[in-house]
């Protein structure tokens, strides 16, 4: 019988997500997860990343006027995402005042 050697989860996390398929999810949630620390604190107050799906990040803003406020940073919004998560390919933010979508 062989002896096994010990390794780290996070040496292997990456290898396995991308044996299942998982990886690219995994880096689509880290740009949810991310927002608050991209955007800061006073904006991640009034707006929360609900998901990401097919290259757009979708924001609950908490009022109409944050919502016009942010389409004019969106672009810079995204590089700063980008960034923080180069495996993702966001294209645009889609900002809503409905959480329910």
């Amino acid at each position: 019988m062989a002896l096994r050697s010990f390794a780290r989860i996070g040496d292997v996390l990456p290898a396995v997500l991308r044996d299942l398929g998982l990886q690219k999810k995994f880096g689509e949630r880290q740009v949810v997860e991310r927002w608050a620390a991209v955007v800061g604190p006073e904006l991640a107050q009034r707006a929360r990343a609900l998901r990401y799906d097919a290259g757009t990040l979708v924001v609950h803003v908490d009022h109409g006027a944050w919502m016009q406020e942010l389409h004019f940073i969106e672009n810079d919004l995204i590089k700063k995402l980008r960034a923080a998560c180069p495996n993702v390919e966001l294209t645009r933010i889609r900002f809503t005042a409905r959480e329910t979508e």
